[in-house]
């Protein structure tokens, strides 16, 4: 296959999979949502049984590769880790396979752990973590189609001035923000760490780029409206999902951000492109579209997605079930998240909300520090419209939840840790209130809400 004929047609393939919605059986979604649905609806036993598996695998080379070191460097590298991880792979390992089996079902302990509230929302049929073992090994496999064959490169140079005037990035991001955007925002995650690694971004850009562009998705965003009875006006929720993201990104942007420099992984060269004078953006784009596809052979791109899925089934699922399932339980057991919530009721009782209403709403804003859905489950009973509308998208805005993206930022080669996860939230938060209260202010004023 030719330079030409790789980036046209594999890109292609790779955009339309990721970023077109195709209505089939009366569902509009992106491709990959629609073999999720199908693997869901056809064939999920078969897939919980390799989960399953899978689990058992990692719980066993684990502990084996505390005291046995291998003469492959792929095993080694796949399966020795540091203590705090190891902890954390044993324990999500240990608690998938408890979920799955109803292990110590009849024990006070295990009914905490496999509630459908705790344990049994992360594993299971309709669990957390099996949509993200399907979007994932779906998700990675197709990735090289959407980040190695040229798209990125000819994005990247129409809308870098636009991207590095507003967002201090280069315009590759664009594809991060519309995979997460349209897709599923730990994709995004991941395809910023894979451009980081690659030379597209420097740590500065990745931080910026992973932690404003990387929102969970349209589709789940339709599924949180539905619950909180926004159905009607779901253009007006996601949108401004949108705009509070795209002015959080704006502000992050001219951050000081000490501790991620603008400096390259492991002092790879950066891949910028500088447009010769005299050559038209368009045709530059393409000339270095064309350059990119031929220096990627396809059957190495394949295989690199396939070790990239095996190092995060090993060393990144089974963290966000022990971190996801832990949060959950002190979310549904303690009274910790209205502990910390407790000066918000004063906030919201400030703002104009009802005393009933503001304890609904202040447990809602942190609760999405554990698992994103948690606020709508928090606030779904609440009489007052515009609380709802406020939550709904302020746990959207939040971005990081531990069940999820936060701990894919934290697996990532960018540099974040639990403390940087944890001031990210709290950031995100503190600004997405203020301009959440005019926004919904202003709804309210146009007739959209009713406090």
């Amino acid at each position: 296959m030719t330079e030409k004929l790789k980036f046209i047609i594999l890109s292609i393939i790779g955009f339309v999979f990721f970023l077109v919605p195709f209505t089939i059986n009366g569902e509009s979604s992106i491709m990959i949502s629609h073999i999720t649905n199908f693997i869901t609806t056809h064939i999920l036993d078969g897939f919980i049984l390799f989960t399953e598996v899978s689990a058992w695998i990692v719980l066993i080379a684990t502990i084996l590769f505390l005291f046995y070191t291998s003469s492959s460097k792929f095993l080694n590298k796949t399966f020795k880790t540091t203590p705090i991880n190891v902890v954390l792979r044993i324990l999500g390992s240990f608690l998938y396979l408890m979920v799955l089996n109803g292990w110590f079902e009849q024990t006070r302990l295990g009914q905490i752990v496999i509630s459908p509230d705790t344990g049994g929302l992360m594993a299971g049929g309709t669990g957390l973590l099996t949509t993200l073992y399907i979007t994932f090994f779906i998700g990675i496999l197709a990735l090289p189609l959407l980040t190695h064959f040229g798209i990125v490169e000819f994005i990247g140079i129409i809308l870098g001035p636009l991207m590095e005037k507003v967002f201090k990035v280069p315009g590759y991001s664009t594809i991060d923000a519309i995979a997460s955007f349209v897709g599923d925002g730990t994709i995004g995650i991941v395809v910023t760490d894979n451009q980081y690694q690659r030379g597209y971004y420097n740590k500065r850009e990745a931080y910026i780029i992973a932690s404003s562009f990387s929102v969970v998705g349209i589709a789940f965003a339709a599924a949180v409206a539905e619950e909180l009875q926004f159905g009607q006006i779901f253009p007006i929720f996601y949108g401004s999902i949108l705009f509070v993201t795209l002015i959080l990104a704006f502000i992050t942007a001219r951050l000081p951000l000490k501790k991620f420099p603008p400096t390259y992984y492991e002092n790879k060269s950066p891949k910028k492109a500088v447009k010769p004078k005299g050559k038209l953006t368009i045709a530059f784009a393409y000339e270095s579209a064309i350059e990119q596809a031929g220096s990627v052979k396809i059957l190495e791109a394949l295989r690199e997605a396939v070790v990239n899925i095996v190092n995060i089934y090993v060393g990144f699922l089974p963290i966000i079930m022990a971190v996801g399932t832990i949060s959950l339980i002190i979310a549904e057991y303690t009274v910790f998240f209205d502990f910390l919530s407790a000066p918000l009721v004063y906030v919201y009782d400030f703002l104009g909300y009802t005393r009933e209403v503001a304890q609904l709403m202040a447990p809602a804003s942190i609760a999405g520090f554990a698992d994103m859905y948690l606020p709508a489950l928090f606030i779904t009973e609440s009489p007052s419209e515009a609380s709802r509308f406020f939550i709904g998208v302020l746990a959207f805005t939040q971005l990081v939840f531990m069940s999820e993206t936060g701990m894919v930022l934290v697996k990532s080669k960018i540099g974040f840790n639990m403390w940087d996860v944890t001031k990210l939230f709290l950031f995100r938060t503190v600004l997405s209130i203020p301009i959440l209260m005019v926004l919904t202010y202003f709804l309210q004023f146009v007739g959209i809400l009713t406090f």
